[in-house]
């Protein structure tokens, strides 16, 4: 490199290459007007003479300039880079709660220290710092939080709540010493100063904005919560208990002191310390004093936060008395790690844990929808045929706090016969009343709709009382056009859409057939295991993959079970498609000649058939066809993939598609 003589050199010496090419672009970004920054790993420097063009070198660690071992001139400066952690990310940090323990991970023990001694000397007292290194031997499994120093691939695998801030920056007071070095003006090093300070001072008052703010809502919520006149308690998403009151610790036979950062099944008899009540449901379990309690479980899923669950709690009444009461979780079933077919647990799997996907789309809608059971209002769910809108609508439900009162659907008390307005809202009240379909609803009953949603009564439709009743609708055209059309009356659809859910086509969430196809197939065949490709062919299993399910998930379904009644210990192929897939497979078939068709019915009768063969078949027929022109069919066939043509005496044998297309034609 061809080095300037009117500007002083400096040499950065670093051992990483990255922060190498960090720390030369940052010094020529503040000081390259008026020094020039070479780098070099400690280990390209073989020789003094390297080093006498530069009027200073600059060690990024005081490890590095111990360790080394060529004589530096006299006349030439040393520095070691003093660094510090990048202010941008404190906003981050300052939103781990407070008291927490949190890892400090990176590559030297030596320098995860340095980087603790920084939070602290910059007032991070609120948390209990614990370096992690790659020399540290034992990990505690109870820490939740990390921020690594550019080492991710360091952190430990069970912490889900990682800050990366990146490698350590340049400190100002090392950008002050290559000023006074070189004598350059004092205005630069007091401009960058402030700069300096000014970024940070910007970073505080967010930071510090949001602390006081945190601060103030915990005592909120902790407030709130002990002052309430019934038993509740709130854990994170791994159990443990967040805030709690009197009563609640009462019920179960802890102080509120013991239970704060404890995990809520530590709290309670040892049968039931499997549990991690971390998801909407109902228990009724007996506490320390073996009474048995009624214990609801919701989960409250908020944008851009950890999920959290509110608990509460109450002596069980008389089972016999309540058909809604949740069994009594007895200690044999929990002690041998089961659960009974009939404990709420089970029952709280039929919502929103049945609605399997790993579709970001889908798993957005699920997310709101999960919100929406928080809430009490309307809930309109669109979407084509198929898309699951109904299995949404009771998630809904039995995740909200309606659960334990009835899902009724309208459509169906329509159907039943002597069943008029009075018995539907007697039948729905205090539940959720399902209106599928409704695009579908007669002008009367949209109006019954209407004056349910708004609170009002009619002589000729509502008896003159009030109803505690959920409306969830379901439709499969846009609701909104059929407005604009003058075909759904626009009162009822402003009151039903408060919330919209639009669902998701199964060809538009195709990552999702693997997923489904084996969720049915192991409920079909009763969790017993079982292998993908001994139930279906690969051509099959492809086929299926690609299909565009005009009747979305309903039809794969469908598909599933219709597969699991023809199973008999061989694969399925395509020719075993019900028929109104078969008959809307690939035009392939369209321009299938007559002598095509005979030539596929020939291999299919008599595998493994050579050309001498099938010219002989073809003459029985009647059917002339010389050896060159056979050649070319046989050939045509085979890039249609309906044969196999294999080499030297193989002769051909009809494939999957090959079979489909003559079954369909038949």
């Amino acid at each position: 490199m061809s080095l300037s003589q009117k500007k002083p050199h400096v040499l950065i010496i670093c051992i990483n290459p990255y922060i190498r090419i960090e720390f030369q672009d940052y010094l020529h970004s503040v000081l390259g007007d008026h020094i020039l920054f070479d780098t070099s790993a400690p280990s390209d420097i073989t020789d003094s003479s390297q080093l006498l063009p530069y009027q200073c070198v600059l060690f990024s660690s005081t490890k590095v300039q111990d360790e080394f071992s060529i004589p530096i001139p006299g006349s030439i400066s040393q520095i070691v880079c003093t660094r510090t952690f990048n202010h941008a990310f404190l906003d981050q940090i300052i939103r781990i709660p407070p008291g927490e323990k949190v890892y400090v991970v990176n590559d030297f023990f030596d320098s995860t220290l340095s980087t603790i001694q920084q939070f602290e000397e910059f007032g991070l007292s609120q948390y209990q710092f614990i370096p992690y290194s790659s020399e540290t031997q034992e990990t505690d499994l109870s820490i939740r939080y990390a921020i690594t120093v550019g080492e991710p691939r360091l952190v430990p695998g069970h912490i889900r709540n990682v800050i990366n801030i990146g490698n350590r920056i340049i400190d100002i007071s090392t950008i002050n010493e290559l000023c006074v070095l070189f004598h350059l003006p004092a205005r630069l090093g007091n401009q960058i100063t402030r700069n300096y300070i000014s970024h940070i001072l910007k970073v505080v008052k967010t930071a510090g904005s949001y602390y006081s703010s945190f601060v103030f809502s915990q005592q909120l919520l902790l407030a709130t919560v002990s002052n309430l006149p019934f038993a509740v308690c709130l854990l994170d998403e791994g159990g443990t208990i967040m805030a709690v009151n009197k009563h609640f610790s009462k019920d179960w036979g802890f102080s509120k002191k013991q239970g704060i950062g404890t995990p809520f099944s530590h709290c309670l008899p040892h049968a039931y310390s499997r549990i991690l009540f971390n998801q909407t449901a109902d228990y009724r379990i007996a506490n320390h004093m073996d009474v048995p309690m009624l214990l609801s479980v919701m989960e409250l899923s908020f944008p851009n936060h950890t999920r959290v669950c509110l608990l509460t709690s109450k002596p069980a009444v008389n089972q016999e008395t309540d058909i809604n009461a949740p069994p009594l979780l007895s200690d044999p079933a929990l002690s041998q790690g089961q659960e009974p077919d009939t404990s709420p647990i089970e029952r709280q799997r039929s919502s929103f844990s049945n609605l399997v996907t790993v579709s970001e789309r889908f798993q957005e809608v699920l997310s709101y929808a999960r919100r929406l059971s928080l809430y009490d209002f309307p809930v309109l769910i669109q979407g084509e045929s198929g898309t699951q809108k109904k299995m949404l609508a009771k998630a809904i439900h039995q995740s909200s706090s309606r659960r334990r009162c009835p899902f009724v659907s309208l459509n169906q008390l329509l159907t039943l016969s002597g069943c008029d307005l009075p018995e539907i809202l007697e039948a729905a009240n205090h539940g959720t009343l399902l209106v599928d379909h409704i695009e579908k609803l007669s002008p009367k009953m949209q109006d019954f709709l209407a004056q349910l949603l708004q609170n009002t009564a009619s002589d000729s439709l509502l008896p003159q009382r009030s109803w505690d009743i959920r409306v969830i609708a379901t439709s499969a055209p846009n609701l909104y056009s059929l407005v604009q059309e003058n075909a759904f009356q626009e009162n009822l659809f402003f009151h039903l859409s408060t919330a919209v859910l639009d669902t998701i086509p199964l060809k538009e969430r195709r990552e999702d057939i693997p997923l489904l196809l084996e969720h049915f197939f192991r409920s079909l065949f009763h969790h017993s295991p079982f292998q993908m490709d001994a139930i279906l062919s690969k051509s099959l299993y492809q086929f299926l993959l690609s299909y565009d399910y005009p009747g979305n998930v309903k039809e794969l379904m469908n598909l599933a079970q219709y597969f699991s009644s023809l199973y008999a210990a061989h694969p399925l192929i395509l020719s075993q498609l019900p028929s109104y897939i078969r008959d809307s497979l690939a035009n392939t078939g369209d321009n299938l000649t007559a002598l095509k068709r005979q030539v596929l019915t020939i291999i299919k009768n008599t595998p493994k058939s050579g050309r001498a063969s099938i010219q002989k078949a073809l003459s029985e027929s009647g059917a002339q066809i010389s050896d060159g022109k056979l050649r070319g069919l046989l050939k045509e066939l085979s890039d249609q993939e309906l044969i196999l043509v294999h080499r030297t005496k193989g002769g051909c044998e009809i494939t999957e598609e090959g079979l489909a297309l003559l079954v369909r034609g038949g």
